[in-house]
């Protein structure tokens, strides 16, 4: 299947991208966990802190992170639930010579190898907690677990190179009056003939070797994070707290409910995050994406990525994401990793 980088040069021109970022920052003011939150993970040893910088060439057993779900909702009302990821033992591992790498090719005929390394997560979930209770009282917290194995390969390469890339060209674009040319990628490669256009294309933009690798891990690395995210206890309930539903009329007119998704590569741009954001000291990209169900706008999100090394690995340098209801600006969601840990130095702690 070819890459969702095919739609990069068929977009819009680059919009709004100052008035978006102003947006994004006045929701992404840290949020402490609360003091039930922070008792609960005291009293299992789950870190709230800290960012190793011992470097790290692959994920091994141990690594850990921790990340802080706060969900906002009228009435200045907000809700938080602790997301813990460790790096397990693959068990059933085939021999490693047995293992073939993934192969893909860009539109140029560019061909890539990377070699395919699993890794398995232990996923566990605590919440919710308030720092206020209703009338009704203080939701009872739940402990939940799951599982999930992914390509480690790809989750420590990250996105960061991806985005800066992404940009680049986008800059670049404006200034050539939107020259374009297939990017996308594939695991066949081109047919000779529109290889060869595309590498004329390229060269116009400078494409070098660096940025080449980094588009065709694009979608990889972003598909191992929703396959290791989407295992997450309980993380589907609360999204769908801040998604705009469709009506019961668009229900009936649709037959049922279809869902899009897209990425809004127009807007692929750095953003200087709030203190309290980790991002390993390297800039910090826009990755936004939106929802659609009966083509209706359900729900924006922009995800924010770094550099995934030295800690970062095990979610790919994706330091956090916003979740809003595009109806409901009082109603939204973040993510933030608020520690990153090696599992070496936790022994040692």
């Amino acid at each position: 299947m070819k890459s969702l980088l095919a739609l990069l040069f068929t977009l819009a021109a680059l919009i709004g991208a100052a008035a978006q970022n102003s947006n994004l920052l006045s929701r992404l003011e840290p949020v402490p966990p609360f003091p039930a939150l922070r008792a609960a993970a005291v009293k299992d040893g789950i870190p709230l802190d800290g960012f190793d910088s011992a470097p790290s060439n692959s994920l091994t057993p141990g690594d850990s992170i921790s990340a802080l779900i706060t969900l906002h909702q009228k009435g200045n009302h907000r809700t938080q639930w602790l997301i813990y990821f460790e790096v397990m033992a693959v068990s059933n591992r085939p021999p490693a010579q047995t293992i073939k790498p993934v192969v893909l090719y860009n539109s140029m005929g560019d061909k890539f190898e990377f070699k395919r390394a699993p890794v398995g997560f232990r996923i566990r979930t605590i919440g919710p907690y308030v720092d206020s209770a209703s009338i009704w009282g203080a939701p009872v917290p739940k402990d939940n677990y799951g599982r999930a194995r992914v390509n480690g390969t790809f989750l420590g390469l990250g996105l960061d190179k991806s985005a800066a890339t992404i940009y680049r060209l986008h800059v670049a674009r404006q200034k050539m009056h939107g020259t374009n040319f297939d990017l996308w990628i594939s695991g066949r490669p081109p047919p000779a003939a529109q290889a060869r256009e595309n590498q004329k294309h390229a060269a116009v933009y400078h494409l070098t070797p660096e940025e080449k690798n980094a588009l065709a891990t694009f979608e990889p690395t972003l598909n191992s994070y929703f396959d290791a995210v989407g295992e997450t206890p309980d993380l589907e309930g609360m999204m769908w707290k801040v998604v705009s539903l469709p009506s019961l009329w668009s229900i009936v007119k649709h037959g049922g409910v279809t869902a899009e998704l897209g990425i809004d590569f127009t807007n692929v741009a750095p953003l200087g995050l709030p203190t309290g954001w980790n991002s390993s000291g390297s800039p910090a990209y826009t990755l936004p994406l939106w929802v659609k169900l009966n083509q209706k706008p359900a729900l924006d999100a922009t995800f924010f990525v770094a550099n995934p090394r030295p800690a970062l690995q095990a979610c790919g340098g994706i330091v956090g994401f916003l979740a809003q209801n595009p109806d409901d600006a009082e109603n939204y969601l973040t993510l933030r990793v608020i520690s990153a840990r090696n599992g070496d130095s936790k022994k040692t702690k």
